[in-house]
């Protein structure tokens, strides 16, 4: 719907029904603030970011990290269920959102997309601080511990990169030490430089991360926190998934609210793949997903043909589209994903 249509107040009725039905309702990054006297008045948990305001740190993972040492300590229980992998399964899944959120996070500031070696130097100074005995999943290292790890180097970095001396390393490692410098100064060094704040509380009848703090002309930054956001909602949400799986505690429904999309679609090259990540590997079970935006254009204005087509899966994998307030010709625009009747028109 357009703006000023009846978006919010739409989705802040269908946050009030899921608290009734005994959901959980999580505003994973709210822009403008609209949300935020609502979860107070249910009781719920706001979590403030932005200059100033509160730390986010993208190697956090959520709750999903907590989950490892719980299910350690339910391993028997685990290995009656014949679900011992289970643990392991879960560090990989862990270290598979790390990468992918500082690998997003750099394509941001980049404008541009991570090369696979870049990638491979991410994933394996990741390895590394944690065999150090210096981190671990539930004591994550910060952007400026991934940083000087690469920039020390190792005989396994050294490999990544088919690197032969320290000249070659240095001089192949020089643009993702740059971008993830980058993301430590500045206005994204005030929310991503430290440890997370405030951790999200599943005990709460809902959540609300309230970003209208984060300035309104800083593009990257907003998409950028926008981003973390829902990385760290989602692994909240599939480490309760996971305990309810396990038998370990009590399963729990949610409902993931992602309003302003349109904001971080555009937001730079490869964006739209990342949402796209997240959203996949998010849990379908127990969770419900609403996305809002403004118009199709949103979605036809990426900078390529296939952003555009895998943005306009988006609305063809949901179980439900509500259009409202719309011009004709966002009508046609939208034909080839939704079919309308003339009544509909």
């Amino acid at each position: 719907s357009l703006p000023g249509k009846g978006k919010s107040t739409l989705i802040r009725k269908l946050f009030i029904g899921a608290i009734a039905q005994g959901q959980v309702p999580i505003v994973a990054g709210d822009m403008k603030g609209e949300y935020v006297t609502l979860t107070y008045l249910m009781d719920g948990q706001v979590i403030t970011l932005g200059h100033n305001h509160g730390h986010l740190n993208p190697l956090g993972a959520g709750a999903l990290g907590s989950a490892i040492p719980v299910l350690e300590k339910n391993r028997d229980l685990l290995v009656e269920q014949g679900k011992e992998n289970l643990i392991e399964e879960t560090k990989e899944l862990v270290h598979s959102r790390q990468c992918t959120m500082v690998t997003a996070l750099v394509e941001l500031i980049r404008e541009g997309p991570v090369s696979d070696f870049e990638h491979a130097l991410i994933s394996v100074a990741l390895r590394e601080l944690r065999t150090s005995g210096r981190f671990s999943f539930v004591n994550p290292p910060l952007v400026s511990d991934l940083r000087e790890e690469i920039l020390r180097g190792s005989q396994e970095l050294y490999d990544a990169v088919v690197a032969h001396s320290k000249e070659e390393y240095d001089e192949a490692i020089t643009p993702l030490s740059r971008s993830l410098f980058a993301l430590l100064d500045g206005p994204l060094g005030d929310v991503f430089a430290g440890h997370t704040t405030t951790h999200l509380d599943l005990t709460a009848p809902a959540i609300c991360i309230d970003v209208s703090q984060v300035a309104r002309g800083d593009k990257k930054l907003k998409a950028a926190v926008m981003l973390t956001c829902w990385s760290d909602a989602y692994g909240t949400m599939e480490a309760s998934h996971l305990l309810a799986d396990a038998g370990i505690e009590e399963q729990k429904y949610f409902l993931a609210i992602l309003d302003e999309l349109w904001q971080v679609l555009g937001a730079g090259a490869g964006m739209v793949n990342r949402i796209d990540e997240l959203t996949r590997l998010n849990r379908s079970d127990g969770t419900g997903l609403l996305m809002i935006t403004h118009t199709g254009r949103d979605l036809e204005s990426l900078p390529n043909e296939v952003d555009v087509k895998i943005a306009k899966g988006f609305i063809e994998r949901s179980g439900m589209v509500i259009c409202g307030g719309l011009p004709s010709g966002e009508l046609e625009r939208l034909s080839d994903v939704l079919q309308f009747t003339p009544a509909e028109r």
